[in-house]
């Protein structure tokens, strides 16, 4: 069963094209803040240079956030309208647990970082246990400094950061088809988790 999965929650486009969970291709590339004029040429280009047509996709899976606003949005448009007129299954994935997954290898706790702007970030704090990621501290919006004496006082070693510099990073699409990926029951009412509301509510508010 051929499956595609989408990640536009960073400044990082990410498209796995797998037959069950084998990896048969994929996309990786920084296109800043160009998802909505990248993403479904880059799905076209991926399909075609594999020989696949889009009806023979049977699954796709979506990061669901959080990271940036409009970045999630367009990701979860996208495979939510795949998903309706292709009449398949939807499933779902944090960003933060797509985002560590590549460094399950690495250490034995794991603290993903997406900018969230004024000195916060989208965060998590992660321990592999039997290839899995368990998570210790849950997955929202912290403020930096101080989230970051947390985790020194959780842990004292052994814990690898995941930031941003996509330039550099160990990116390990299989490590990402072993994750959990969570059915959607309904993609009509399915919405990203953003984990904090829209910078321009907030002003309202």
């Amino acid at each position: 069963m051929k499956n595609l999965l989408i990640d536009t929650s960073t400044e990082c486009l990410v498209i796995i094209l797998s037959e069950g969970i084998e990896v048969v291709d994929h996309t990786f590339k920084i296109v800043k803040r160009n998802h909505s004029s990248q993403l479904m040429p880059n799905i076209d280009q991926l399909l075609k240079r594999n020989d696949v047509d889009i009806v023979n996709i049977k699954q796709i899976i979506v990061s669901e956030g959080p990271g940036s606003y409009t970045g999630v949005r367009i990701g979860v448009t996208v495979a939510k309208t795949l998903c309706y007129a292709l009449n398949i299954p939807l499933k779902k994935i944090s960003s933060l647990k797509l985002m560590s997954a590549s460094f399950m290898n690495k250490a034995k706790y794991i603290v993903p970082l997406i900018d969230a702007r004024r000195g916060n970030v989208f965060s998590a704090l992660y321990e592999v246990k039997h290839h899995k990621l368990k998570p210790v501290f849950d997955e929202k919006l912290y403020h930096f400094d101080d989230y970051v004496k947390q985790i020194k006082e959780k842990v004292k070693d052994d814990i690898c950061f995941v930031g941003m510099d996509f330039e550099k990073i160990d990116y390990n699409p299989q490590f990402i088809m072993n994750l959990d990926f969570e059915n959607v029951s309904n993609i009509h009412t399915f919405v990203p988790s953003y984990k904090r509301l829209p910078e321009a509510e907030l002003k309202l508010r």
